[in-house]
């Protein structure tokens, strides 16, 4: 289901924005202000903190460079041959470094191929030319083929360095069994580097994601705070007005009825402190026939003729919320934008739908319908696509009537 927002013009044509409905709801811990929490808790529950994977991975590392070189240092006489094996293993890790760590991106983005290149180079000439043993250092190459290379072209180089693996063990004149070791070990850890190093990666990137996730969750209960006091204070303060007004012009006149008029402000202002603190809590449920009942009493104060048709039951959950939000707006952009004498409240079923009508003769200082003049409408059209439903706005052709209609499921 797609709710949509209708605005109708003078002359009569139509033109509708699509918006995402509500049609289907989200699981509750995911829908709402607690959703971005609720995902998160999901998403971060059993994730390692943000550190700890990338010392995890320098661990390792350090851990296979320190491996070879006991391996050569027990195996490989002569200072020369010693200092040289060495110096090209600091050097393969060095660039392993800038191949697997997040923060070296850019680099690799400009000269990965190149330091690739480079780190292959360290790790098999010294085996083809000067017949050296470099260790698992080799694995070190087929991980950065993983990790620099992108996808189909990753796994086709991953071929390349296994083919050039394979011969290792006959080159250095090892046995069969050492040639398979040989072969095993510098596969293994190839792909446990490639591995960690993805892991570090998804870590960073789920830090990333919660950041962003919670300053998405900020900017929606702002929406939501700035939304819910429109709605709230907008009507509340719009009826104070009216009825200051009122009192002003009977105090002289009507005293006992002035003092009634200021008994009501009292009142609506003491409930609009209770929205305030309301919308502060985060929640707000309205019902519909009770704004039904207010509006009427505000119009009449207002010196606005209301007519009221309640034909369809009083309606349950989210949409009940929503159609009180919705006549509050109408009345509140009434009585601040137009000079209607009377206005019409029709709340009927169409079907599977609950229909709320309100109508005025207000049309030609009506400004409802003009978006750029504030908020209200943008925050119903929202409101009522999250619950699936239909808004229609206009004027009604060839009279002085404007129009505001809504559907919303009744069942929603």
């Amino acid at each position: 289901m797609t709710g949509r927002t209708r605005h109708t013009g003078p002359t009569g044509r139509h033109h509708e924005d699509e918006r995402p409905s509500g049609g289907r709801r989200l699981p509750d811990d995911l829908d709402g202000a607690a959703g971005p929490s609720a995902l998160l808790a999901r998403l971060m529950g059993g994730v390692p903190p943000r550190r700890l994977a990338p010392a995890l991975l320098a661990v390792i590392m350090a851990g296979f460079v320190a491996q070879s070189m006991v391996d050569i240092c027990i195996g490989i006489s002569g200072s020369l041959r010693l200092t040289g094996l060495m110096v090209d293993f600091l050097l393969i890790a060095g660039l392993q470094v800038v191949h697997c760590l997040p923060c070296a991106a850019g680099l690799r983005r400009r000269f990965g191929h190149w330091t690739l290149a480079l780190q292959a180079a360290l790790a098999f000439a010294p085996l083809y030319l000067a017949h050296w043993n470099t260790g698992a250092m080799m694995g070190f190459a087929g991980a950065s083929v993983l990790l620099v290379l992108a996808g189909r072209d990753a796994w086709i180089g991953y071929g390349v360095f296994l083919l050039v693996l394979a011969p290792t063990g006959p080159v250095l004149g090892m046995p069969a069994a050492g040639s398979v070791y040989l072969v095993v070990a510098n596969l293994l850890s190839s792909l446990v580097l490639y591995g960690i190093t993805r892991l570090v990666e998804l870590v960073d990137r789920l830090y990333e994601a919660r950041s962003a996730m919670a300053a998405m969750a900020v900017e929606r209960e702002r929406q939501r705070f700035a939304r819910d006091l429109h709605d709230l204070l907008g009507y509340s303060l719009s009826t104070i007005t009216v009825k200051c007004e009122l009192t002003s012009a009977l105090v002289r006149v009507r005293p006992e009825q002035a003092l009634s008029e200021l008994t009501d402000v009292l009142a609506i202002s003491r409930q609009a402190l209770a929205d305030v603190r309301t919308v502060a809590r985060g929640y707000r449920e309205m019902s519909l026939l009770t704004e039904i009942e207010s509006a009427r009493g505000v119009l009449a104060a207002g010196g606005i003729r209301a007519q009221v048709d309640v034909s369809a039951p009083a309606p349950s959950g989210e949409a009940n919320t929503v159609l009180a939000t919705v006549l509050r707006e109408s009345v509140t952009n009434l009585l601040r934008h137009s000079k209607a004498e009377v206005c019409r409240i029709e709340f009927t079923t169409e079907g599977p739908n609950l229909r709320l009508l309100v109508a005025n003769d207000g049309v030609h200082t009506e400004r409802i319908g003009t978006r750029e003049r504030g908020t209200g409408l943008a925050n119903l059209a929202d409101r009522i696509a999250g619950v699936g439903g239909l808004l229609e706005v206009g004027t009604i052709e060839g009279t002085d009537w404007f129009r505001l209609a809504v559907q919303v499921p009744a069942q929603y």
